[in-house]
């Protein structure tokens, strides 16, 4: 299968020129095939970037409902308990359904939302620098988390279960939240394809918080991959360390080799999208075209 190299459109939108052919040029300049979708700090006119993607070799990946460079997504609130909370990822759902509809890429990507804990919570977003995540720290959080867990999974697979009926035009992966309160670990994963076994559902590995996961809490990034690399639609690559999410490739635990042996080899093509720090330095861009390129990314 050939590997189609992305790259995350919070990033390239502020780092790369405003104008959209000039943009999609600069990305195609850089060696990637186009872009993935997710929301970040600029409005996108995605119409005007379809028109513009028209007029070039250059594809996006698909969308990704709620921004993975915030703890802060729509999307956390998608089996909460609270009618307005589930409201709003759904909306948050339908906003990436109309995009990928408006781009033609009938890929959308989301996380299954957190899970909710009684009383303060002092921190929770995996990729938080300025936060010590201690080993006991964070099982303190995650014990707190696994009070609701089941119940939140329970809602998890009864909302896919609607989305995936309610958009049948649309091919639906789930991924991992940043946030130590997510639904989704390997076991609530598990569970959740089997609920869903006759369901169209693929996994998309974010390479990052996996990462993030072994180095917090010691489960081998690898046991994704592993479980559920029979449904794997894509993954966005990015590296982790305690300064943080989605540093460039190469600078903290992310093991890409392990990322590249379960690339899928059958199929036309197989999504990668770098995601990005906004506070990546676009001078970077060669190093990290370099690393992915010496793992066949």
């Amino acid at each position: 299968m050939r590997v189609q190299r992305y790259l995350a459109a919070a990033w390239a939108t502020v780092h790369g020129p405003s104008e959209p052919s000039r943009l999609l040029v600069s990305l195609l300049e850089n060696g990637f095939a186009g872009m993935g979708v997710s929301p970040g700090p600029r409005a996108i006119d995605w119409a005007g970037m379809r028109a513009a993607a028209d007029e070039l070799p250059f594809r996006f990946a698909g969308v990704r409902a709620g921004g993975p460079l915030t703890d802060r997504s729509p999307m956390n609130g998608f089996v909460a308990e609270a009618l307005g909370e589930r409201q709003a990822a759904g909306r948050a759902i339908a906003d990436a359904v109309a995009t990928a509809r408006v781009l033609g890429v009938p890929q959308v990507v989301l996380d299954a939302g957190v899970v909710s804990v009684l009383g303060e919570i002092e921190a929770e977003d995996l990729g938080e620098p300025a936060y010590d995540w201690t080993a006991e720290r964070a099982q303190a959080l995650l014990a707190r988390r696994n009070v609701g867990r089941d119940a939140a999974v329970d809602r998890a697979c009864r909302e896919l279960y609607e989305v995936l009926k309610s958009f049948p035009d649309i091919d639906f992966s789930i991924t991992q939240s940043r946030s130590l309160r997510g639904v989704v670990d390997a076991v609530a994963l598990r569970d959740i394809f089997e609920d869903l076994a006759h369901q169209r559902l693929g996994y998309w590995h974010d390479a990052a918080i996996c990462a993030r996961r072994e180095q917090v809490l010691a489960e081998p990034q690898g046991e994704w991959l592993e479980a559920f690399g029979s449904c794997l639609a894509g993954m966005t690559l990015g590296d982790a360390s305690p300064e943080g999410l989605y540093l460039p490739p190469g600078a903290g635990g992310v093991d890409y080799g392990l990322c590249a042996s379960y690339v899928p080899h059958t199929g036309n093509s197989f999504p990668v999208v770098l995601e990005l720090d906004l506070s990546v330095n676009s001078g970077e861009m060669p190093g990290m075209r370099s690393c992915l390129d010496k793992y066949g990314f």
